[in-house]
């Protein structure tokens, strides 16, 4: 059984937001919800100064913090290790636990404007936003339906930068797997014990001129 995960090279990111469009394309996420974020942090004093630009989407956690807290089932795990929400059965009123449970601040509640024009909707919003119901609990699934269907996730085929590796963590000879052995790619706040499926590559600019970019592909 595959387990799917994701490997995101920090020093090859330059910010362009490519994924985030791809993602929103995609999945006709509503106004105001975005399934993949950029952070932004910057280090050193002038002259000395260094950006670095953070796709932060869901983690794929083995260890479903959301889930724990979740009192009506919703969130599951998909085929592939895929972390799912379904919106049907995520019916809790008011505070949502599963957003506030989440260290990473990667789900977003739909509520609010539904549509990016006042009292207009296109037809392609009238279409795929449908599947976004009011007041459910939405977020990254790695593009479940892209993933099972042998294609990348949007965000990975957009990146230009080529930043982005995705693979099977349970296939030994995948690219993704040899990168995680390796040390390189590491989980953020890999102190909270989730076993997550999604990893970090901060190599220095100097280390990053010097190797060929992640493939990107799904080994």
């Amino acid at each position: 059984m595959a387990r799917y995960g994701l490997a995101i090279d920090l020093s090859r990111c330059t910010g362009c937001y490519a994924c985030m469009i791809a993602c929103k394309s995609e999945n006709s996420t509503l106004p105001g919800v975005l399934w993949i974020r950029i952070e932004e942090k910057e280090e050193g004093e002038f002259p000395k100064v260094s950006k670095t630009w953070i796709p932060m989407l869901c983690m794929q956690c083995a260890e479903m913090p959301c889930a724990q807290v979740c009192p009506t089932g919703a969130i599951t795990r998909g085929e592939g290790g895929i972390v799912l929400i379904d919106s049907q059965s995520c019916i809790c009123e008011g505070v949502k636990p599963c957003v506030s449970a989440c260290p990473f601040g990667v789900l977003l509640v739909n509520q609010g404007n539904r549509s990016y024009f006042r009292d207009y909707l296109t037809p392609h919003e009238k279409q795929d936003y449908e599947a976004h119901a009011e007041g459910a609990v939405e977020k990254c699934d790695l593009c479940h339906h892209r993933v099972i269907a042998g294609m990348q996730p949007s965000c990975v085929q957009a990146c230009p930068s080529k930043a982005m590796l995705f693979g099977d963590l349970d296939e030994p000879a995948s690219d993704l797997v040899e990168l995680v052995s390796s040390k390189e790619a590491k989980a953020l706040r890999d102190d909270l014990k989730l076993d997550p499926s999604v990893f970090y590559v901060n190599k220095s600019p100097a280390e990053a001129e010097n190797e060929t970019p992640l493939a990107g592909g799904q080994s």
